[in-house]
């Protein structure tokens, strides 16, 4: 079975590229890695050399200094949602279900679906043998527990108990509920609640099966093979309930690697020319400015590194001395499988964390 690693957070922080930097990194230090996004932009595609991403791994050439392999894919939820009906309902129950208009706004609209498919792949992945390291890029949520209630809410809704009352009249007791029952269904109109009754039919051919997958999903999540990590970004790292997220994790006994935190400034590197000779290479009045400001731009970035280190430090000591590796901030962005390859040195397994 592959080890699970769970990149979380909000949007914006540059969780996707993270997400594919860390990848590399696991694939630098020899391991068969793919990664799993829900970014549907180009770029992630662009930077990692393919010409797309879709619902299949697809092989990244990594340089040769890599010992090991890596594949990258694309979240497809219908797709997914279609693969799942058709492998666990006989023929005739999937083309009637792929066919059901309740199930189609299920399968593309319905909150919670496209993180329990994201789970519904992650265990395939999992377990088919051809990986050792699957990381997953979260879809971008408030907080970490919707990841983790969006499967529980999805199975919610196809528990035929729970749709029985308002499909079968005779199971309403009382007056007043089966005046409530009334309205909804004369307002709902005869067609929409024959496509229901028609979808939860045809669903329980599919429901035990469901009920074994998500438990079986649910142990995944919890299980020491499964590291979550947390993606912030370095000008507020605090941001976002980070403490919150980490607070959730250790309640539900799931195992926490530590703070990816993204685009930080580090201290300027190399000798900075001599002022005199850079004010001597022009006569243009306005350049004694542009020099001056020029040569303010060191102390600029030891101060903004400064402060990203005290506070990505407070997180650290807020969080229990929970470890925390640095990703430098790359001007024109991660747009190429080389400025991944940068970004994984300081990713683990190679790079040590604050602590």
């Amino acid at each position: 079975m592959a080890r699970v690693l769970v990149c979380c957070g909000v949007g914006g922080t540059g969780k996707t590229t993270t997400s594919a930097a860390l990848g590399v990194a696991q694939a630098r230090a020899g391991h068969r890695v793919v990664v799993l996004t829900i970014d549907p932009a180009r770029r992630l595609a662009d930077a990692l050399g393919l010409d797309r991403l879709d619902n299949e791994p697809r092989p990244v050439a990594l340089p040769e200094a890599a010992t090991g392999s890596l594949s990258a894919m694309m979240l497809d939820r219908k797709g997914t949602w279609d693969a799942v009906i058709r492998s666990r309902a006989s023929a005739d129950t999937a083309q009637r279900l792929l066919a059901n208009p309740y199930y189609r706004a299920l399968s593309t609209r319905l909150s919670g679906s496209h993180e329990f498919m994201a789970v519904e792949k992650l265990h395939d992945l999992v377990h088919s043998g051809a990986f050792d390291v699957v990381v997953l890029d979260t879809p971008p949520t408030q907080h970490v527990v919707d990841f983790f209630r969006a499967p529980q809410r999805v199975r919610g809704l196809l528990d035929r108990s729970l749709l029985a009352s308002l499909l079968d009249p005779a199971r309403v007791r009382g007056a007043a509920a089966r005046g409530a029952f009334a309205v909804i269904r004369r307002l709902a109109g005869r067609g929409v609640m024959d496509d229901l009754r028609s979808f939860f039919e045809l669903f329980a051919e599919l429901s035990a099966g469901f009920r074994e997958r998500s438990a079986a999903i649910e142990a995944l999540l919890s299980s020491p093979e499964t590291a979550y990590l947390l993606v912030a970004h370095a000008d507020a790292p605090e941001r976002n309930d980070l403490l919150g997220f980490l607070d959730e994790l250790r309640q539900r006994g799931m195992t926490f690697a530590g703070f990816l935190v993204n685009r930080v400034q580090l201290q300027p590197a190399g000798d900075w020319p001599d002022p005199a000779a850079l004010l001597a290479a022009s006569s243009d009045p306005a350049w004694p400015a542009m020099v001056q400001a020029l040569l303010a731009l060191p102390e600029q970035a030891n101060e903004r590194a400064r402060r990203h280190q005290q506070r990505i430090r407070a997180l650290v000591d807020q969080a229990g001395g929970a470890p925390a590796w640095l990703v430098p901030e790359v001007a024109e962005g991660a747009r190429s499988l080389d400025a991944l390859w940068a970004l994984s040195e300081h990713l683990p397994p190679t790079e040590a964390a604050i602590r």
